[in-house]
């Protein structure tokens, strides 16, 4: 008659081997998935936001053209009051007084 003798392999302590494989399994399932789900999340962002670093610093940025316009205001001092007033108007808005 032949005894048969289980070993418990190089596992952990107590547990059969079978339990270590399929712990390793569940372990790089796991981690599989986790890199996979990392990995979309990610492009998924780079896509929301519309641009990739490498193709905007290539990309021509948009030439805005602005024109600066300088206008003198000539303002004149009123004879009778002493107020400032636009060149334009023909007489004072404060006394009322006439353009000399």
């Amino acid at each position: 008659m032949t005894q048969v003798v289980y070993h418990m392999g190089i596992g952990f302590d107590g547990f059969p081997p079978t339990f270590e494989i399929m712990f390793w399994a569940v372990f790089v399932i796991t981690l599989l998935f986790f890199i996979i789900w990392f990995v979309v999340f990610v492009f998924k962002i780079i896509k929301t936001r519309g641009e990739i670093g490498w193709q905007t610093a290539s990309a021509n940025p948009p030439v805005v053209k602005e024109k600066e316009i300088i206008r003198e205001i000539v303002k004149i001092r009123c004879p009778y009051c002493g107020n400032l007033y636009d060149e334009k108007l023909d007489k004072c808005p404060h006394c009322g007084g006439k353009k000399p």
